[in-house]
C-alpha cells in the first residue's frame, strides 16, 4: 500500500500570523484584480515561512534558501539521491491547518523547476498530488517534467469531501531517478463555496511537452520513415483484350484499408443481437470519415477478461459468439484482452481462495486456457491476443508459487502460459501487455522500467513464443515527451526485436481540447512511423462507453464529433491514405507509390469498366489482363459465400470450404496474374499443400457456368 510520509518535525500545532506576508498579499490582490476573485482564507499556511519550516520530506535531502528575481523570497531544495522503485518512496508534503469543506474552491499555487544534478542532469519529474492522508484518495493528481525554468502552476478544485485539520495533504512524490527539485512561491486559497470553480485560474503548463514545437526534428524524420516502411511501389502493366499493352489507359487505385491496425476498445454487447446494441455505434465504428473508411481492429475492453467472461459482465457469452462472427465476416483485426492478469483482484475469487494449493491454480488456468481458444475456439477469428497483462505490479500468483517445485521466483509460469496459448493458437499473435512505461512515465533506467525489461527477459530466455510488447498508453495530465516515446520504442525493440503495438491509448479527464488535438496528432505520427509498431488502439473512442479518461475520444456521448476526430480521420483517411488515377505509357505500363494496404483498381477494358482487388504490403509487380477481367465480369456470380478461406489473413496452411453442394474449379493467382495453384474444390474443406509469400492473391473459381473470386491475404 502506498505510503505518504509526512516529516517528524511537521508542527501539527502551528499558528497562522495576523496578516498574509508580502508574497502572499501580492498573489491575492493580482487574482482579485485578474480574475474578480472575493476574499478568501488560507487554510494551510499565509507566509513563506510556515511553508518552508512546516513542510514535511522523506527520503531526500532538503535545504532551503533566499532566492532573488522571483515574486516569492525563498525556495526549497529537493535532492534526491537515486532511484525508488516506486516515485512516491520520496517525497515532500504539507498539510491543511484549518477545516476544508465539501464544494468548497480552493486555488493551490506552486512555483517548480529542476536543478542540475551530480550528473549534470537540468531535468526532474515530479508527481504533484492533493490527496485524503488517510486513504490517500485524490483531488488531483499529474506527473509534471520540469527543467531550470521557473513555472508557476495554478491547480483549482472544488472538494470532492470534508476535509477537518492535517486531512488533506498536497505534495510532490519525486523517486522516479537521482534529481533536484525546487519548490518556491507556495500558497492555497480557499475562496468558500459561492465563487464558481471556473473563475478560478488553472494553469498546469502541460501543453509544450517534449516535441511540440511545430519545427521539432523528430517530425521530418518521422514523415521519411513513414515513407521508407509505411508505404510500397505498385508497378502496373495493362494489357487489352488481344494480350497487348494497352495505352492511354486510366487506371484508379482507391485505397479501401490500412495493412496497419488503427483500432479502438469495444464492448461485445454493441453490436447486432446485443443487449446494448446500437447502429448508430456499428456505423460510426466503420464509417468515420463518411466516405466507408473507419476502423479496422477492435480490442474487446471487458469481455474476454477471465472474470469477465465467467460472470458475463457486460456481454453474455452466446452474444459474444455473434459479435466475434459478426466482425470476423467483416475482416475485422481482433485482440482478445486478455487471457491471464495475476493479480487476485483481476482473476476469479476460487484462484485467491486456494493461494496455497499451486496445482489447483495451475489447473484453473490451464482449463481457462483451453476453454477460450479451444472449446470456444476464438483463437480461428480472434488472432491477436492480450496473454498476460500488468506481470510488474500484479504479483499475486507469483508470490503463491514462488518456491514451489519448479518455481523458484513464481514468474516461471508465464513462458508456460505462453507455451500452452501457442499450442492451443497457432496463429495467432501473442502479446505481453503493460502500463509501467508510458502510462506511469518511468524513464529508461528507472527500477521499475528495469524491473520489467527484466521479467520480459525471463520470457523470452525460457524460449516462449512470444511475439509482441503491448505499450499501455494512458496520457496523464502531463503528456510525455515525444522524443522519451520515441526512445522507449527503440530500447524495447533494440533489446528484444518483437513487434509492439499501443494497446491503449487516451488522455485523461479533462484535457484542453488544443492539447488533445496537438498530442494525438504527434503521438499517433511517432507511432505510425516506428518500424515496430503495428497496432494504435484507443481505449475507446465514445464518451458513453468509456471507463475514465475522454479526452482524445471522438465522439461525445450525443455522438457529436470531438475536435480529435478531425486529427484522427485526416491523418489516417487522407494524409496516410492513397487514391489515385494514373495514365499507362505506350508499353501500358504506369506506377505509383501507395500506403500499404487493401485496394481496388478500377479501369475500362474496352467499352466495359472493371474492378479488381488487391493487397499492397510490398514492392509489386501486377498485370491487368483485361480478357480475364471481363471474362470474370461477364459471368453469372456463384452466391456470396459459396467458398469461404482460413485463416485469412494468416499465415501458413491455407483450408478452403466448398459451401455448396457441388463440385467447383479453382485457381489462385498473386497479384502480376501468375498463376500459383489450380484443382477442385468439393464440397467442404481442401487444405493447399503449398507455400506463400506474404501478399495478395486472387483465388477465382466456377461451377462451369458461374463464377466467384475471394481475396487470400498472407502475412
Amino acid at each position: 500500500m502506498q505510503k505518504i510520509l509526512l516529516a517528524l518535525f511537521l508542527l501539527s500545532t502551528a499558528s497562522l500570523s495576523a496578516q498574509p506576508d508580502e508574497y502572499l498579499t501580492g498573489l491575492v490582490d493580482f487574482l482579485s484584480v485578474q480574475f474578480t476573485l472575493p476574499d478568501a482564507t488560507y487554510p494551510y499556511y499565509d507566509n513563506e515561512d510556515d511553508y518552508r519550516r512546516r513542510s514535511g520530506a522523506y527520503n531526500l535531502a532538503r535545504t532551503s534558501e533566499p532566492v532573488t528575481g522571483q515574486e516569492f523570497s525563498e525556495l526549497i531544495n529537493l535532492r534526491v539521491s537515486r532511484s525508488f522503485p516506486f516515485a512516491y518512496e520520496a517525497g515532500w508534503n504539507v498539510v491543511n491547518q484549518e477545516p476544508i469543506q465539501q464544494g468548497d474552491k480552493v486555488l493551490y499555487v506552486i512555483y517548480l523547476r529542476a536543478k542540475p544534478n551530480a550528473t549534470n542532469d537540468a531535468t526532474a519529474r515530479a508527481n504533484l498530488f492533493i490527496e485524503r492522508s488517510t486513504d490517500f484518495r485524490k483531488e488531483f493528481e499529474i506527473p509534471i517534467d520540469l527543467d531550470e525554468t521557473w513555472r508557476r502552476y495554478f491547480i483549482r478544485i472544488d472538494a470532492q469531501s470534508t476535509y477537518p485539520k492535517e486531512n488533506l495533504v498536497f505534495g510532490l512524490h519525486v523517486g522516479y531517478r537521482a534529481q533536484n527539485v525546487q519548490i518556491g512561491g507556495l500558497a492555497v486559497i480557499n475562496y468558500g463555496q459561492d465563487v464558481p470553480l471556473e473563475l478560478l485560474p488553472e494553469n498546469l503548463n502541460v501543453s509544450e511537452y517534449g516535441g511540440f514545437e511545430a519545427d521539432a526534428p523528430w517530425r521530418a524524420e518521422a514523415a521519411q520513415r513513414i515513407e521508407n516502411i509505411r508505404k510500397a511501389d505498385l508497378n502496373l502493366t495493362v494489357l487489352d483484350v488481344d494480350g497487348s499493352p494497352l495505352s492511354n489507359a486510366d487506371v484508379a487505385v482507391n485505397m479501401q484499408n490500412h495493412e496497419f491496425k488503427f483500432g479502438t476498445a469495444v464492448a461485445g454487447s454493441r453490436f447486432p443481437g446485443g443487449q446494448r446494441y446500437s447502429q448508430t455505434f456499428v456505423r460510426n465504428l466503420f464509417d468515420l470519415d463518411g466516405k466507408g473508411h473507419g476502423f479496422n481492429a477492435i480490442v474487446f475492453e471487458n469481455d474476454f477478461k477471465w472474470p469477465g467472461w465467467e460472470q458475463q459482465w457486460v456481454t453474455t457469452n452466446s452474444q459474444m459468439r455473434r459479435t466475434v462472427s459478426y466482425l470476423a465476416d467483416r475482416n475485422i483485426h481482433m485482440r482478445g484482452h486478455v487471457l491471464l492478469w495475476p493479480g487476485w483482484d483481476n482473476m476469479p475469487f476460487r484462484m485467491e481462495n486456494n493461494a496455497g494449493d499451486p496445482d489447483y491454480l495451475k489447473a484453473q488456468i490451464e482449463n481457462h486456457l483451453v476453454k477460450m481458444l479451444e472449446t470456444e475456439n476464438f483463437d480461428v477469428p480472434v488472432t491477436d491476443w492480450d496473454v498476460i497483462n500488468e506481470i510488474n505490479t500484479n504479483r499475486s500468483l507469483e508470490g503463491a508459487l514462488k518456491g514451489t517445485p519448479g518455481y523458484e521466483t513464481g514468474r516461471e509460469i508465464y513462458a508456460e502460459v505462453f507455451k500452452r496459448a501457442r499450442e492451443l493458437a497457432l496463429e495467432a499473435e501473442l502479446v505481453l501487455n503493460d502500463y509501467v512505461t508510458i502510462s506511469a512515465k518511468n524513464e529508461i533506467g528507472s527500477l521499475i522500467y528495469d524491473q520489467y525489461q527484466s521479467f520480459v527477459q525471463e520470457i523470452v530466455d525460457a524460449d516462449a513464443p512470444i511475439t509482441g510488447i503491448g505499450f499501455q498508453a494512458h496520457i496523464g495530465g502531463s503528456p510525455n515527451s515525444i522524443y522519451e516515446v520515441e526512445d522507449i520504442y527503440d530500447d524495447f525493440y533494440n533489446r528484444f526485436q518483437l513487434d509492439q503495438k499501443i494497446t491503449e491509448f487516451d488522455m485523461r479527464t479533462p484535457t484542453d481540447t488544443s492539447l488533445a488535438k496537438a498530442y494525438l496528432r504527434d503521438y499517433l505520427t511517432m507511432t505510425f512511423s516506428h518500424p515496430s509498431m503495428d497496432a494504435f488502439m484507443f481505449w475507446n473512442w465514445w464518451d458513453v462507453d468509456t471507463w475514465q479518461n475522454r479526452g482524445a475520444n471522438l465522439y461525445y456521448a450525443n455522438w457529436e464529433k470531438r475536435p480529435t476526430h478531425k486529427v484522427f480521420t485526416d491523418l489516417v483517411f487522407n494524409d496516410w491514405w492513397t487514391d489515385e488515377t494514373v495514365t499507362t505509357n505506350g508499353s501500358g505500363q504506369a506506377d505509383l507509390r501507395g500506403f500499404k494496404g487493401e485496394y481496388t483498381i478500377t479501369l475500362m477494358c474496352g467499352d466495359q469498366e472493371v474492378t479488381t482487388r488487391m493487397n499492397l504490403t510490398e514492392d509489386s509487380d501486377m498485370t491487368l489482363d483485361c480478357a480475364q477481367l471481363l471474362t470474370s465480369t461477364e459471368r453469372p456470380q456463384l452466391p456470396t459465400g459459396s467458398v469461404s478461406i482460413f485463416p485469412n489473413p494468416g499465415r501458413g496452411a491455407i483450408t478452403l470450404s466448398n459451401n455448396l453442394p457441388l463440385q467447383l474449379e479453382a485457381t489462385l493467382y498473386d497479384v502480376s496474374g501468375r498463376q500459383i495453384w489450380e484443382g477442385t474444390l468439393r464440397h467442404g474443406a481442401t487444405t493447399l499443400d503449398i507455400y506463400l509469400n506474404a501478399g495478395s492473391y486472387q483465388l477465382r473459381f466456377t461451377d462451369g457456368v458461374r463464377t466467384g473470386t475471394e481475396q487470400v491475404i498472407r502475412w
